[in-house]
């Protein structure tokens, strides 16, 4: 249930008209106090299913491993299909078998399922039954190779790496499996494979008498990572490439660079193999790279080595990782698995990569309709980033209003200042923005929902870790009231100078008059001296009138320079904005006045955002600079302050 309860109150000052004289307003013309409300959404303990993050498992050619009701079927969002390269490439070079691979994963996961893939291409695997892991074409052409065991033959063939045919062979295939490949929609990433067993970063069937023949060194291993690092980067700019790190911070960096990612197959309860974690993943993530891990062992062999499930996980879970292979036993096991297995698999998937929760909404408690000028909703929204790991995509935030019947009254779409990819792990942001409610709204009760989206993907909407979402991606987060406002005059400032400087002061070396011509009527304020150099304008104006917080006004005047010299600096009009102690806050000015055509009246204008503690404001004709010297003769006329929006 929402929790809602009435905060300390904004006190909204008296709007006055400010023509010359001033005039005091009637009780009735008076805004009452804005009370603000706080609401607390409820949270969700429901695992999160996010675009960049989730748990994957070995990809599956058959339909019955997922059925509809399992229950990791809304939790397991990839396939990861390992394999040779010889299977894509067996027969010759560019002899691909592209379309009899990956259409029927495609077609089963992505169409049917409503999932995502990834895949990984390896040179050398010990594991498989193939003699060459890498086809035997390749060897025919020239490339060294050395002779090693498998897990289930007797020989392989496994190629010298760092030898320049083979790498430059390999780019080629990485290039043409790009452009099959890459920004296919439902890829989510794809690991290098090219180099090391695996495709990881290591050698360990390799015996030292097989490295000194072949002229292995630490310089050419890393180089020839560098060469593939940056094929792939070349092959897949719309695609996440993951490199299985090590212990080799040159390789590891240089991918950084090139915008890769991390992963790691050697997670067990002590972390993972290499320390990866702490050393690379913790330091990377705020650099923009993406962590992955996938377990060491499967849930037998943990089981005879004495290792917990619940507490590998957790370990994982130390370090930002958006990506976890849940790779502990096949989909028909994983249909009725041990209790501790679902209990871990489910409570990561509430804690791996982003989980964006809104923990705290201040609002008004009711909002003024039905007046001259359109209403406005406040809101200072509290979000905690509960996930592990950052975001790594730009989000945008969607307030929208609701009637009892549904229908939406208001929008806003707001792009969140820090941006998403800021909200670190652990960490709260508060964000301060604006619903402008249109005249035509009516008193009434009002549903208020928040979605998080990407404009630029309309069908994309993320999931939060709050209650109240519909099948839309919406979430309700509180109701409002909405009362007829009282009428208020919006013109809080207007003068025409037909009478007098209206309270305009000259800066010093400066000096003001009413006098003929005027933009309209007989007169307008004329300004003219020179500056000395000691103020920021050459005239100012404090407002009599208070100026309502949190409200949006126009400022405009017409403005007629007949010289200036220097001609570098064109003036203009702002608005300085002071709280309850006439303390400066902020400044919001017109548009300049267009210098290329001097002796001509130019209208200026501008739009004034009050802070939630502006209580005044001075006009004044802004130079620019605070130092420089000009001489200027120009004409003020017509200057207007209205209220747009209030709250």
């Amino acid at each position: 249930m929402v929790r809602i309860h009435v905060c300390g109150v904004l006190l909204l000052v008296c709007l006055l008209t400010a023509s010359m004289p001033a005039q005091t307003q009637t009780p009735s013309q008076v805004p009452p106090l804005l009370k603000l409300q706080e609401i607390v959404p409820p949270l969700s303990n429901e695992p999160l299913v996010n675009p960049g993050m989730g748990l994957y498992l070995f990809g599956t050619r058959n339909p019955a491993d997922m059925p509809p009701d399992a229950w990791f079927s809304k939790l397991l969002n990839i396939g990861y299909f390992r394999d040779d390269w010889a299977l894509l490439e067996p027969d010759a070079q560019g002899q691909y078998k592209f379309d009899e691979y990956f259409k029927p994963i495609f077609d089963l996961w992505v169409k049917q399922w409503g999932k995502r893939v990834a895949f990984r291409f390896m040179s050398s695997n010990m594991h498989s039954q193939r003699k060459f892991v890498t086809p035997s074409w390749v060897f025919a052409q020239g490339v060294p190779s050395v002779r090693q065991k498998g897990v289930y033959v007797d020989e392989q063939i496994v190629p010298v790496f760092w030898d320049e045919k083979y790498l430059a062979i390999q780019e080629r295939f990485i290039a043409d499996l790009g452009k099959y490949l890459d920004g296919r929609p439902g890829l989510e990433f794809i690991d290098i494979g090219s180099i090391g067993e695996w495709g990881e970063m290591h050698l360990s069937r390799w015996t030292p008498a097989q490295l000194q023949q072949t002229g292995y060194t630490e310089t050419k291993y890393i180089a020839a990572y560098r060469r593939i690092i940056d094929a792939f980067a070349r092959a897949f700019p719309h695609t996440r490439v993951f490199l299985n790190v090590g212990s080799y911070a040159a390789i590891n960096d240089y991918a950084a660079l090139r915008g890769l990612h991390f992963r790691q197959d050697g997670l067990n309860p002590s972390g993972p193999s290499a320390n990866v974690g702490k050393r690379f993943y913790q330091p990377y993530a705020r650099r923009g790279v993406i962590c992955n891990y996938e377990l060491f062992s499967d849930y037998k062999e943990m089981q005879q080595k004495g290792w917990g499930v619940r507490e590998t996980f957790d370990k994982g879970l130390e370090d930002p990782i958006s990506y976890l292979h849940i790779n502990l036993m096949g989909y028909r096991e994983l249909q009725h698995p041990p209790a501790e297995v679902r209990a871990a698999v489910t409570d990561a998937a509430r804690r791996i990569g982003f989980r964006f929760v809104l923990s705290q909404l201040r609002c008004n408690q009711t909002l003024r309709v039905g007046g001259v000028t359109s209403g406005r909703l406040l809101l200072e929204s509290t979000w905690k980033n509960t996930g592990v790991a950052p975001c790594y995509d730009s989000y945008a935030l969607r307030w929208t209003l609701l009637n009892e019947q549904g229908q939406s009254v208001a929008e806003q779409l707001v792009y969140p200042d820090p941006p998403t990819t800021l909200w670190w792990p652990g960490e709260t942001v508060t964000l301060h923005n604006v619903v402008a409610v249109p005249l035509a709204v009516q008193p009434g009760r009002y549903h208020l929902r928040v979605a998080m989206v990407k404009p630029e993907e309309p069908g994309l909407k993320i999931q939060l870790g709050i209650g109240g979402a519909d099948p839309a991606g919406s979430y309700e987060v509180g109701q409002i009231a909405a009362e007829k406002s009282q009428a208020l005059n919006p013109i809080v400032y207007e003068e025409n100078f037909e009478t007098g400087p209206g309270g305009w002061d000259a800066a010093p070396g400066m000096t003001v008059r009413v006098e003929t011509p005027a933009h309209s009527g007989k007169n307008s304020l004329l300004v003219t001296g020179t500056q000395p150099g000691n103020a920021w304008g050459y005239a100012q104006c404090d407002l009599k009138t208070p100026l309502l917080p949190a409200s949006r006004y126009r400022l405009s005047c017409w403005m007629k320079v007949d010289s200036i010299a220097p001609a570098n600096k064109a003036p203009y009009l702002k608005v300085g904005l002071t709280d309850g102690q006439h303390k400066w806050i902020a400044n919001f000015g017109t548009n300049p006045y267009n210098l290329q055509q001097l002796g001509t009246w130019q209208q200026l204008s501008g739009f004034v955002e009050t802070s939630p503690d502006t209580a005044g404001g001075q006009l004044a004709i802004e130079k620019g600079d605070l130092e420089s010297k000009p001489t200027v003769s120009l004409r003020l006329d017509d200057v207007r302050l209205e209220l747009l929006e209030s709250p």
